[in-house]
């Protein structure tokens, strides 16, 4: 029986190694990102039906797109991330009394990655991204001081290998 003790494919484990995370703050500064646990984004395509008599569908609406996104990562990464849409705020004069807002600062992440025996990189872009809430769960262990992150995304997208970034609608 194979040990399942850890993730593995083709008997390589996976790691974080060949990933790399870039956040643009538009007025904040440019974070190559190395400090998180994992990324998730997700599109989707809300299509309406018309029907016909007797209740057909007869055809399809082009549909409402809606993404979500999120992140956990270290404290160190967290606080990468807050420091970065720190200075677009204070640019912004985002500021109540010694108070930065950094809620309504829109950033873009690109996330790249290479999966093992792949030679190509991928590409995802969650744009239009704003910090709308972060909890943690401190708990003893290896990975004690982890943040999660609500990104929400404007748009999710996918660069081809023909260097169009594909999106759902």
């Amino acid at each position: 029986m194979a040990n399942q003790s850890a993730a593995s494919l083709n008997v390589h484990e996976c790691s974080w190694a060949d990933m790399e995370a870039t956040i643009n703050v538009p007025g904040g500064a440019t974070v190559q990102v190395q400090d998180f646990e994992a990324w998730k984004w997700a599109a989707k395509n809300e299509r309406g039906e018309s029907r016909g008599m007797g209740g057909r569908i007869r055809k399809r609406t082009r549909g409402q797109p809606s993404f979500e996104g999120s992140a956990t990562a270290t404290r160190g990464g967290w606080m990468q991330l807050l420091e970065a849409i720190e200075t677009a705020a204070i640019a912004l004069e985002l500021l109540r009394g010694d108070q930065v807002i950094v809620g309504g600062i829109d950033f873009d992440v690109v996330i790249q990655h290479s999966p093992l025996g792949d030679s190509r990189i991928y590409a995802v872009k969650m744009k239009g991204c704003s910090l709308d809430g972060y909890s943690s769960d401190m708990k003893q262990g290896n990975e004690a001081d982890m943040i999660e992150l609500d990104l929400n995304p404007i748009e999710v997208a996918v660069k081809s290998s023909t260097g169009n970034w594909l999106v759902i609608a």
